[in-house]
């Protein structure tokens, strides 16, 4: 329960949210799939005829925008206006077709692994994925695959730091978050 939160309100807001997220999962986005505790602010967004699963205990802020394939894992904060976008969803190099009728080429799983928090407005192309434990930095574009619990940021997203001062502070932490 959040601080200075007290039990009738925080229950009130749980049960409300499950109604929510039931009712988009089930009546707006039904070929969304989840698994367990699933919180959707206002105006997040997912796209038709992709396949989106959602593990258990995962937060989109206001104004996410799925808008291709991914698998999300446990445990996942998305702060707001994240979006997930197709790399391949415009063919423009065919000669004699215009851009809007050109075909769309194959994008590729998205997956977003166990313990990932992804900053305000971050960019997350498909086909990539991001390892357990790592963190997105606010306003960045993830164009390849981030090594588990390292920070990336930037346009486009580079290695920042490891999230841990040592080696085996970090394997402590992802035998702890395999064992969730």
């Amino acid at each position: 329960m959040p601080n200075g939160s007290g039990k009738i309100n925080f229950t009130l807001r749980y049960l409300f949210n499950m109604s929510r997220t039931w009712f988009l999962f089930h009546f707006r986005y039904p070929w969304v799939k989840y698994d367990g505790f699933v919180r959707v602010m206002k105006g997040t967004a997912f796209a038709q005829n992709m396949d989106v699963r959602i593990g258990h205990n995962v937060q989109f802020g206001d104004y996410c925008n799925v808008a291709s394939s991914v698998h999300f894992g446990n445990n996942i904060l998305m702060a707001g206006r994240v979006s997930f976008v197709g790399r391949q969803d415009h063919t423009f190099s065919t000669p004699g077709k215009t851009i809007w009728s050109g075909e769309r080429g194959d994008n590729g799983m998205t997956i977003i692994k166990d313990d990932v928090w992804i900053g305000t407005a971050s960019i997350i192309m498909s086909g990539v994925t991001i390892g357990t434990g790592s963190i997105v930095a606010a306003g960045s574009v993830v164009t390849k695959d981030i090594p588990s619990c390292e920070i990336w940021g930037g346009v486009p997203a580079m290695k920042i730091k490891d999230r841990f001062r040592s080696n085996k502070d970090k394997e402590k932490h992802l035998s702890l978050i395999v064992g969730i």
